[in-house]
């Protein structure tokens, strides 16, 4: 699977979902590995679920990822936050209902049914919150998944689907309850993230595949909330498959240090940061925010994520993530990324 130009491996980049949060835990992480030298845009393909499609179809495409946070400001403008909280919350009841349901497709049946009986916004004013993707051409090697309401069938749209980037994107992110279902070619889709938050079996062979996880894997994500709990369990079983395959680099939120996050949806979630990225202890938090964002941007948004972004010295980085090589042979326990204001370590 080696690239015939130059012998070089490829490489495949997924991008899980996670809700605001999780846009501005991957938006923050994305641009402090470009600082330090790793930009993950060059990957061959590149596959997003629900707010790794908005990320993932910015960074296919060639452009700041931080572009993301407009999609943010714009759903804090025009949407009520108790009412956001009110619908995250009538979303999280649905997926704690589903999850007593035995068969997959049943339960994403009754979640649709559920969202297309919810008071949501009109789908116009939900796509109007992608308009910063209004005209962008679909970048090559991108991918984005969201699930058919009528069959709860994945679906994986792609350059050769014909489908509009915004309305894929929209789709991906349609987190049902909180928002409209979307309408594509007469059918209506919902959010891709439901049975797996990182669908990482989307992706196209490639020698390596590192994925971005918004939500803690292993033993870390055993303890979340028991909505998200099956998402958690087909993820880990996801990657436990595909590392047998091909080399996998994880990278996702480490909470050892830190209060989790009671939901990674909520933005007001409070977290208690013990060591900023360069591992001094007792770093002061930050309101998250990537150079170049306004305060103000940020507070009109769901952007806030102590997780993304911390001041140190003098300058915006991404808290340090964990990442680990799981590859066969190699102990997934081996760390093999931190990033922080040293730049890249390697062990």
């Amino acid at each position: 699977m080696t690239s015939p130009r130059n012998g070089s491996p490829t490489r495949a980049l997924v991008l899980g979902g996670g809700g605001a949060v999780g846009v501005g835990w991957q938006t923050g992480l994305l641009t402090g590995l470009r600082e330090a030298g790793v930009d993950l845009a060059g990957a061959t393909a590149i596959v997003g679920t629900s707010a790794g499609a908005l990320v993932g179809a910015l960074l296919s495409s060639g452009r700041d990822v931080t572009d993301a946070l407009t999609s943010l400001a714009a759903l804090g403008q025009s949407i009520d936050p108790d009412g956001l909280a009110a619908g995250d919350e009538a979303f999280l009841s649905a997926m704690r209902q589903a999850s007593l349901d035995t068969d997959p497709r049943q339960a994403l049946r009754a979640i649709a049914r559920a969202a297309q009986e919810a008071s949501t916004p009109a789908e116009d004013v939900y796509l109007g919150l992608f308009g910063t993707l209004d005209g962008t051409a679909w970048p090559a090697g991108f991918r984005c998944t969201a699930i058919d309401t009528d069959t709860g069938d994945l679906v994986v749209w792609d350059q050769g689907s014909g489908v509009p980037l915004l309305y894929a994107i929209a789709s991906s992110c349609a987190v049902p309850v909180l928002f409209p279902t979307v309408t594509i070619k007469g059918r209506r889709y919902m959010d891709g993230g439901i049975l797996s938050h990182l669908n990482a079996t989307a992706a196209p062979p490639t020698d390596v595949l590192v994925v971005l996880s918004c939500h803690p894997l292993g033993s870390q994500g055993a303890g979340v909330d028991s909505a998200l709990a099956a998402s958690v369990a087909a993820s880990d079983a996801e990657l436990a498959q595909l590392r047998e395959t091909r080399r996998l680099v994880a990278v996702e939120p480490d909470f050892s240090h830190i209060e989790a996050p009671a939901n990674l949806m909520d933005r007001t979630s409070p977290s208690r940061l013990s060591r900023s990225a360069s591992g001094r202890r007792n770093a002061k938090p930050q309101r998250s925010r990537p150079p170049g964002t306004s305060e103000r941007a940020i507070s009109e948004s769901s952007a806030f994520c102590p997780l993304a972004w911390i001041r140190s010295a003098g300058r915006w980085v991404p808290v340090e993530p964990s990442a680990r090589s799981q590859r066969p042979g190699v102990s997934k326990d081996r760390p093999v990324l931190q990033v922080g204001r040293a730049a890249r370590r390697r062990h």
